[in-house]
């Protein structure tokens, strides 16, 4: 039974909207476990609330047919000074598993070639970092792949906002940016970027 893990953003003790996190989960545990009972998210953060404190929190719930544990820890944001194109081959990853071997193994590949984390290329189409989904500002307008690997909560905030716009998109489109962000639960847009020029492209396919 794969166990699965709900990643939310907690500033000074108040959640992120829960929403997308809640929707998410109930679509994880019917296609995975055929359970259409509610998951109880937000009684179990209320639980929990108590070890939260000042500042930025990363929680992680972890579930399966029901939740297993909530971690809460401050928040260190870690730069992301470089990436990596890492070919994926046909790598999918449509459930938010603990386990995740084969992004690990893209993940080392990128830290391998000299990077911080992986610009990921599956089926010769740019999806995700390795940690995050990703934007790219060609210095007017934010764009974000229209099929990554695992739709974030964030992205789809940005995307209903009409911040964020959907491309199809390949490595020979890198030269059409000038920036690159990782996005995801825990970062905002534009909170940490990447000059596109710091995307090493030599590990593409090997």
């Amino acid at each position: 039974m794969p166990l699965l893990v709900e990643t939310i953003r907690a500033d000074d003790g108040r959640f992120d909207d829960l929403t997308p996190h809640i929707e998410r989960m109930a679509r994880s545990r019917r296609a995975l476990f055929g359970i259409e009972a509610p998951v109880g998210l937000e009684g179990a953060l209320e639980r929990a609330s108590n070890s939260i404190g000042e500042g930025r929190w990363k929680v992680r719930v972890l579930y399966d047919t029901e939740i297993r544990s909530v971690e809460a820890a401050p928040y260190q944001l870690k730069p992301y000074g470089s990436a990596a194109l890492v070919d994926g081959g046909s790598i999918s990853y449509p459930y938010k598993t603990v386990d995740r071997p084969e992004l690990d193994e893209l993940t080392r590949r990128a830290r391998a070639a000299g990077a911080d984390t992986a610009l990921i290329v599956s089926c010769g189409r740019i999806t995700d970092f390795s940690y995050a989904n990703a934007a790219f500002f060609d210095g007017r307008s934010w764009w974000t792949p229209d099929e990554p690997l695992l739709p974030g909560t964030r992205r789809a905030r940005l995307l209903a906002a009409g911040i964020l716009y959907t491309a199809a998109l390949v490595p020979s489109d890198l030269d059409r940016f000038v920036l690159l962000s990782p996005i995801n639960a825990m970062l905002e847009l534009g909170e940490v970027t990447l000059d596109v020029r710091n995307i090493l492209r030599t590990s593409y396919g090997g």
